[in-house]
């Protein structure tokens, strides 16, 4: 391959596309040499990204499958779309216990906006719930949020009306903030402030229509080393913004209509009699009792792994059966032990770890960091693992699983194969 001038520029303008999507920085404002193109086409990123959905592709897709809402889900799809219609902004809810077809309400009502050319912006609070509706990303990537969420006072967008995400939610139709409750309450009182900025509208939220969806029986902010109390107000309902929210609501469970599972309809009604705070409570020791037909209880770790696992030096490689099950653990330290555990069971070779890095054993055996793997991290092919830091956003999101398919002792790279 020739390396010529275009080549060098046609690169920077690839990294520069990725530095505007993570950060909504040029590459000349992070120390590195910008490349020769347009500023317009530039800033225009943002937009083009939301512009780009096949328009006779979304419109096929609510042909298909709006027959298919029931009575409440197509009551609350006829309310959502009048207010975009209508262009009366406002604030809705829309509580959703799983299985309900929450995504599958909101997925139609985004192909409807975009099937108009218009834009609907769909946000998650995690990486993981990005990849449940088609052009979704992380609220924080987004909408630019500090991230000293607990203790800013008057919390803003990193945002202005010049730049590429400022442009694209002026002319934004609705956003869709889905899981919305693990969301700090200050990250939409910093929209809301942001939007009326950008907008130049007092309305709440500059008049735009924002959609938030969510269960506030599952995950709520999470605040490092905070008590329930901190947990509660840190929660969305906390915000004085809730005061102007419009709840809709979904209740049918379609997981268990449509699967006519008498068992899982009496598991859906006991989880929610659990989220609901209908269980009785222990006086003393304020724990819940969990009855024989909720779930199966095992009297050791191993006896978790083999219900979880059962089989799982023959099953590792069918990729399909471990994405259908997981173990859930509270501390890290027991993630570890688990997953050696289970590790144990895999035939095959483990790369030298002395190849790896060329840094002291004794440094990197100090090293303990929040979001970062262990140490002693030993992997072999067929092994089951989770992305925890993602440089390539369209592709991949941060708690994407995967599976080892490849690896080498010479370099410190794992080759990953997605599924």
């Amino acid at each position: 391959m020739q390396i010529t001038d275009e080549n060098y520029n046609e690169g920077f303008i690839l990294i520069e596309d990725q530095c505007l999507t993570i950060g909504n920085k040029l590459l000349i404002e992070v120390g590195m040499i910008a490349p020769n193109r347009s500023m317009h086409d530039a800033f225009n990123q943002e937009l083009n990204r939301e512009l780009q959905y096949n328009v006779d592709t979304m419109q096929e897709y609510g042909r298909n499958n709006m027959p298919l809402l029931n009575e409440k889900q197509k009551q609350v799809y006829e309310t959502l779309m009048q207010a975009v219609d209508n262009n009366t902004g406002g604030l809705f809810f829309l509580d959703a216990p799983g299985g309900t077809g929450k995504t599958f309400v909101i997925s139609l009502i985004l192909a409807t906006i975009r099937s108009r050319c218009d834009i609907a912006l769909a946000l998650e609070s995690s990486g993981i719930a990005a990849t449940l509706l088609y052009g979704s990303r992380t609220a924080h990537s987004a909408l630019k949020l500090p991230l000293n969420l607990n203790t800013i006072v008057t919390p803003t967008c990193n945002i202005s009306r010049s730049r590429a995400m400022g442009k694209l939610l002026m002319q934004c139709k609705v956003i869709v903030w889905n899981e919305c409750t693990m969301a700090h309450k200050t990250s939409l009182e910093a929209l809301n402030f942001t939007l009326k900025n950008l907008r130049r509208n007092n309305n709440i939220f500059g008049g735009l229509m924002i959609l938030l969806a969510g269960d506030f029986r599952q995950t709520l902010p999470v605040i490092p080393r905070g008590t329930p109390a901190d947990e509660l107000n840190a929660c969305l309902k906390a915000s004085p913004l809730w005061n102007n929210v419009k709840t809709l609501s979904l209740t049918t469970n379609m997981r268990v209509q449509l699967q006519n599972d008498q068992s899982a309809a009496q598991f859906s009604k006991q989880l929610l009699a659990v989220g609901n705070g209908k269980v009785p409570v222990d006086a003393t020791a304020g724990l819940i009792t969990l009855t024989n037909d909720f779930c199966r209880f095992v009297d050791s770790q191993l006896a978790l792994i083999e219900n979880a696992f059962p089989n799982v030096s023959e099953n590792y490689q069918n990729y399909a059966w471990l994405s259908q099950r997981a173990i859930l653990a509270a501390k890290n330290n027991d993630v570890h032990a688990l997953n050696f555990t289970i590790q144990s069971k895999i035939d095959g070779a483990l790369a030298n770890p002395d190849d790896v890095v060329n840094y002291p054993t004794e440094f990197l055996n100090s090293l303990e960091l929040p979001g970062f793997p262990p140490h002693n991290l030993q992997l072999k092919v067929g092994s089951f693992i989770i992305i925890l830091r993602n440089l390539n956003p369209p592709r991949l999101c941060n708690g994407t699983r995967l599976a080892v398919t490849e690896s080498t002792q010479v370099k410190m790279y794992v080759f990953l194969e997605y599924q």
